[in-house]
């Protein structure tokens, strides 16, 4: 859906043949429109691929390295920057992060931390970037889990040109850009597609808006260990396949809650907030009183947060500190059934008040679990095993397998992380239990929180 919508909000324009080239052009033959078709679930299912995107951007020429995993989907690129510098990019369908150059790219490795995120075409500081961003999404188009209909590019495609990219011969297609979706247009959007006798693709153009063609060349003769090649965490990690969880974890998930009611924790929080800002926060949260005492580091500052069942209050702060005993005034105090309390209810306080959920009186039901829940992935570090899952909690919407807002880390027996889908990228609160001293809240914000 990221994919469409990308397509949809930017719009595309025609593939221009040419004077010169509309003569040439004829009809696919049957065995070619076979080929087309087969082309996305081919693509699927092959391993990544380097890539070389040139286009126009800003009245000059873009030249962009990375490399490309098609069953992600993931893009790993390097671009230019500001001030004639360099700079690391990631995208999936709907989200794109950015990093600082690092040589770790020419490993094709991620760096680990120092990324931030923003959302796909709506965001991007430098006249680059939504035009990458375009060229991205059309990227993801050329991957799918099934094949196309043969009988459907028979009818829209067209033969243009036979030639040699890189040593090798290609017949190169003008057909659709094969994206579902509702809505009815007056003329589907066109891809110039060079294939060899295999079925490969090794060049992809299209029309970004700019007086000539974007293109991207896949190299297909370069060499890279394609293993380091994995989403940063604010993208959502590495690739997840949904699963039934079996009973030993439904038991264990089970538990998961009521194994907190009487916990407390220290967290650590990383909360993708705006485009290209990313909050973060320490503090703890106890579910002994069922208090979440957070600072927080945005833009603007630094500034102390505490949840209740009951409200929230904020207060600014100098720095990182945790001051104990709290400030005695000048906080400003909302109980979640005022009338207003959206305007004040962000990213960070809605998974802060997630982790207050994270405790109950008594455990679930372990049959309902296994019926509910879901086995995203399993990580395996420092000789520990961590299953990532999805399972419903009380007022959470509806959500098929792998598409919940929320997903929950359990190392061992016990809740080591909770992850939240934003509309900036994937939010994170890392937990470590420690018998925390219990926060004594100022009477007038108890009054107001609970």
């Amino acid at each position: 859906m990221a994919v469409i919508i990308a397509i949809g909000a930017v719009g595309w324009f025609a593939v221009s043949c040419g004077a010169d080239r509309a003569g040439a052009e004829r009809p696919v033959t049957e065995e070619e429109a076979a080929e087309l078709a087969a082309l996305r679930y081919r693509n699927h299912t092959s391993g990544p691929v380097a890539v070389r995107m040139v286009f126009p951007a800003g009245g000059e020429e873009v030249v962009v390295d990375g490399f490309l995993d098609w069953g992600r989907p993931l893009l790993y690129a390097r671009m230019p920057g500001a001030e004639g510098g360099q700079r690391l990019v990631q995208a999936v369908p709907g989200l794109v992060a950015t990093h600082a150059d690092d040589e770790a790219f020419d490993g094709a490795r991620v760096p680990d931390s120092g990324w931030t995120s923003r959302q796909m075409l709506v965001g991007g500081s430098e006249p680059a970037d939504s035009v990458f961003d375009v060229l991205a999404s059309s990227l993801f188009t050329l991957t799918a889990e099934s094949g196309d209909d043969p009988a459907y590019l028979a009818e829209h495609a067209m033969w243009r040109e036979d030639g040699v990219i890189d040593g090798e011969p290609v017949d190169t297609f003008r057909a659709p850009i094969m994206v579902e979706s509702s809505e009815e247009t007056s003329a589907s959007p066109e891809a110039l597609y060079s294939l060899d006798d295999q079925g490969d693709i090794w060049r992809f153009q299209v029309n970004v808006g700019g007086s000539e063609l974007a293109t991207v060349d896949f190299l297909r003769k370069v060499d890279f260990d394609a293993s380091g090649l994995r989403p940063v965490d604010l993208l959502g990690g590495p690739a997840v396949s949904p699963a039934a969880v079996d009973g030993d974890l439904a038991r264990t998930i089970a538990q998961v809650r009521s194994a907190n009611w009487a916990e407390s924790a220290v967290v650590e929080m990383t909360v993708p907030v705006a485009d290209g800002q990313v909050a973060r926060v320490h503090g703890s949260v106890d579910w002994r009183t069922m208090t979440a005492y957070l600072n927080v580091e945005e833009a603007e500052g630094h500034r102390l947060l505490l949840a209740r069942p009951g409200g929230m209050a904020s207060i600014g702060a100098d720095s990182s500190e945790l001051p104990d005993p709290l400030p005695a005034e000048g906080w400003e105090a909302h109980a979640l059934d005022e009338e207003d309390i959206a305007e004040y209810f962000g990213p960070v306080e809605t998974l802060a008040y997630r982790l207050l959920e994270m405790s109950a009186e008594e455990a679930a039901d372990a049959d309902e679990v296994a019926e509910q829940a879901s086995q995203l992935r399993v990580d395996e570090a420092g000789g520990e095993r961590t299953h990532v899952v999805e399972f419903p909690v009380a007022g959470d919407a509806e959500a098929a397998s792998g598409e919940s807002a929320f997903r929950y880390h359990i190392t061992g027996e016990r809740l080591s992380e909770v992850e939240m889908m934003t509309s900036f990228g994937v939010a994170s609160a890392e937990l470590e239990y420690e018998d925390y001293p219990m926060v004594a809240i100022p009477w007038a914000v108890s009054d107001v929180i609970g």
